[in-house]
């Protein structure tokens, strides 16, 4: 027997499906994690819950446009092969064409340049210069002649964007004070959320290595590259000690503590497809960073 057409909804839940996998949402742990990180640390006085959401829709835009950006140009140059080892890719499967990916960047980026634009227009004017950087972070990981991926600069690119710019970025946004503090927690913000790349770029360093693109990893060799998870990873944990003589708060740090400790076993013990878990669990521990370093800072 064979099957009819499809109706209209079947084929509409399974076009969003599509595009929401293709998003990849498990990766926005890490775009919150610094903008809740941010504004807690934003003084009482400066506070405004409008610019506060705004903020986080338009971090939330930017790293929906990096994964659209990555599907699009990974498969454009050929980096994306048949023995991809990570989740399917939209345009490698032949699941969204050229123009589909190159409109729902558009629009992710639309939604970014609009809510940039306003906080830049009401907050610090450095803030648009930290939206030409994110723009060209976006653009330059996999696009362009030169990706900076190519050059095994993406974990700082990470680092960069996702501490330093996310968080000192919220903070002049609602106009507030940049102190010592805020400028520790920007620093240590960013190195959990650069271990999601280090995960993904270890998984790919050979089907990365045969398409000419140098990762980190590629560089570095699977060991050194393990060893720089772990650094990420359990450096920011290590150097933000509870400053009070408070059980609760030794408690969380502690409880941090162990989780970061077994995250580090299984990316140790895993390579290859096994690590496309480890992906996940590490963006929901830089969100339990972030909440740490609220906890200790703000």
């Amino acid at each position: 027997m064979t099957r009819t057409k499809p109706f209209q909804g079947e084929f509409s839940s399974n076009k969003l499906a599509i595009w929401i996998q293709t998003l990849r949402p498990l990766t926005l742990p890490a775009a919150i994690g610094p903008i809740l990180l941010g504004q807690a640390l934003v003084l009482p006085s400066h506070f405004s819950w409008l610019t506060a959401c705004l903020c986080l829709v338009s971090a939330l835009a930017l790293q929906l446009a990096v994964n659209l950006a990555n599907d699009l140009f990974d498969g454009l140059s050929g980096v994306d092969q048949p023995g991809r080892l990570g989740p399917a890719r939209a345009l490698q499967s032949g699941l969204l064409g050229v123009s589909e990916l190159r409109v729902g960047l558009l629009l992710m980026l639309g939604i970014a340049l609009v809510t940039g634009a306003w906080l830049a227009l009401f907050g610090h004017w450095l803030l648009w210069v930290f939206g030409g950087l994110a723009l060209l972070g976006v653009l330059g990981y996999s696009g362009g002649r030169s990706p900076y991926a190519n050059l095994g600069l993406g974990e700082v690119a990470v680092w960069l964007f996702f501490g330093p710019v996310a968080v000192l970025g919220s903070l002049l946004a609602q106009q507030s004070p940049v102190n010592e503090r805020a400028i520790i927690s920007a620093l240590l913000m960013g190195l959990p959320v650069a271990a999601i790349l280090v995960v993904n770029n270890l998984r790919d360093r050979f089907t990365d290595a045969r398409a000419g693109k140098r990762t980190l990893a590629v560089r570095l060799g699977p060991r050194a590259t393990r060893w720089l998870f772990s650094f990420l990873t359990l450096g920011p944990w290590m150097v933000s000690l509870p400053y009070s003589t408070e059980v609760w708060r030794w408690g969380v740090w502690s409880c941090l503590g162990l989780i970061g400790v077994g995250l580090n076993v299984v990316f140790w013990q895993r390579d290859g497809a096994a690590l496309n878990p480890v992906l996940g669990k590490t963006a929901l521990y830089s969100l339990a960073i972030a909440v740490w370093l609220i906890l200790r800072f703000a």
